[in-house]
């Protein structure tokens, strides 16, 4: 008996043992299960943000938009998509709305530090200044329902120029970055109380060859400068930009697409904030169409198509600003595609815009311009590692097409104008004009960025 039950003990134990081992090979199984789909979830959301747009659903798209303000991923809010969801902040979504009494940022004819021609539309003879009496308003637009209520809504030139103290603001990139460039260094001067301290930046700057300037603030101990690089990257010896070292070496015309251009990069790399443009350029008459001009290593592309040159060279400056650049100490902004506004032909065929006295109304549906090219740079910005303020000022300059400076990019007489068979300037803007307001959403985007001095 006394056996018999002891055997009965060890059967019951080996069963509670066999019951336990199961219950830990489901709990196992399930956990396998649970962790396998939790990869793939995440997998998915990682993942399907480069597939087609037109493969996602909507729905799902927004889901996403929502995960990625939790996370750092895309360096939120610095690189934004123009296409976001309800409750975001996006400066760059408003409507252009009439302010009779509004006064530039500096008064016209005022700044000696716009070039006469193409932007000094006032000097050159432009008699109106309606274009001169519209605001961004961006405060009301339904995405920007989440918009930190501390963040400036217009630019206080004096702050920026205290926040700018014993810093350097570089520019690089083509003519509208310049357009860009010559706004600011005019909001800024006309803060300045003594002007005399306000000069160019002597010193080998390039300008005759290059386009290159500098302005300095030395009460401030502030420089603000602009360094021509249209494309980024390394052009070898350009007809139009050859300096008399590359006559005498006879050195090749191409674009290496896997080398930064070494003269801009040693200008903005010590930058505190650095603007970076890079588009208008990127045309077939300016890359020879692709054929026997672009280059990587020592290979030469009998030709490659410009969208494809395009997104090699965003790669190369991409990973040379995330190996190169402080992001610590520096700033860097990207300023997208700034419209044009041509009707009855291009700009080399007889295509004007000197009738234009008005915005577009901002109830015409936006259509962007080369959606493909866009994407390039998007996906670029999304691989970063360097936080980088997207100015997506594609939008906001679709409806100015009464900013050109038109037949006043350069100073003639009534008869002369009349006689001129020049082509209109309706690729750049007047100045004082709308890359005022680029500057005011530059200004208003480095405070939310608020990185060092504009830490608020």
């Amino acid at each position: 008996m006394e056996r018999h039950g002891t055997w009965a003990k060890l059967c019951h134990l080996m069963e509670t043992v066999r019951s336990t081992r199961k219950d830990s090979m489901l709990l196992v199984g399930f956990g396998f299960i649970f962790g396998a789909s939790t990869f793939i979830f995440i997998a998915s959301i990682f993942i399907l943000p480069f597939l087609s747009p037109s493969r996602m659903n909507p729905l799902l798209q927004n889901n996403l938009n929502r995960f990625y303000k939790k996370f750092t991923l895309l360096h939120f809010p610095y690189y934004t998509s123009s296409t976001t969801s309800t409750g975001e902040c996006n400066i760059f979504e408003g409507q252009w709305v009439r302010v009779s009494n509004r006064e530039p940022y500096y008064p016209l004819g005022s700044c000696p530090y716009i070039e006469r021609s193409p932007y000094d539309c006032y000097k050159n003879g432009r008699p109106d200044d309606a274009y001169l009496k519209w605001q961004w308003q961006w405060q009301s637009h339904p995405s920007n329902n989440g918009c930190n209520k501390n963040i400036p809504s217009i630019l206080n030139a004096g702050d920026f120029l205290e926040r700018l103290r014993g810093k350097k603001v570089a520019f690089s990139g083509d003519s509208l970055n310049r357009n860009m460039f010559e706004s600011l260094a005019c909001i800024l001067w006309n803060a300045v109380p003594d002007k005399s301290k306000v000069s160019w930046l002597p010193g080998n700057i390039g300008h005759d060859i290059r386009g290159d300037m500098a302005v300095r603030y030395e009460d401030y101990n502030c420089t603000v400068g602009f360094v021509w690089s249209p494309f980024l990257v390394y052009e070898t010896n350009p007809k139009n930009r050859r300096t008399q070292e590359g006559i005498q070496k006879q050195v090749r015309e191409t674009m290496r697409l896997d080398m930064i251009d070494p003269r801009a990069s040693t200008f903005y790399r010590d930058a505190d904030v650095v603007v970076f443009d890079s588009w208008h350029w990127w045309v077939g008459n300016k890359v020879h169409n692709g054929k026997d001009y672009f280059q990587e290593g020592n290979s030469l592309y009998p030709q490659l198509e410009i969208n494809k040159a395009y997104k090699k060279a965003l790669g190369t400056w991409r990973r040379w600003i995330d190996k190169n650049i402080d992001s610590n100490k520096t700033q860097v902004a990207f300023a997208e595609y700034s419209e044009t506004h041509y009707e009855g032909g291009q700009w080399n065929t007889h295509g004007k815009c000197n009738r234009e006295t008005e915005p577009i109304m901002s109830n015409e549906t936006y259509r962007r311009r080369n959606p493909s090219r866009a994407k390039v740079l998007h996906d670029t910005l999304r691989l970063m590692k360097t936080p980088v303020l997207y100015l997506n000022i594609s939008k906001l300059t679709y409806y100015r097409a009464d900013g050109h400076p038109s037949i006043y990019s350069k100073n003639l007489t009534v008869q002369e104008r009349i006689a001129s068979t020049d082509p209109q300037d309706c690729v750049h803007w007047c100045l004082p004009g709308v890359p005022d307001t680029w500057n005011e959403l530059l200004y208003i985007a480095l405070m939310r960025a608020g990185k060092g001095s504009f830490a608020q």
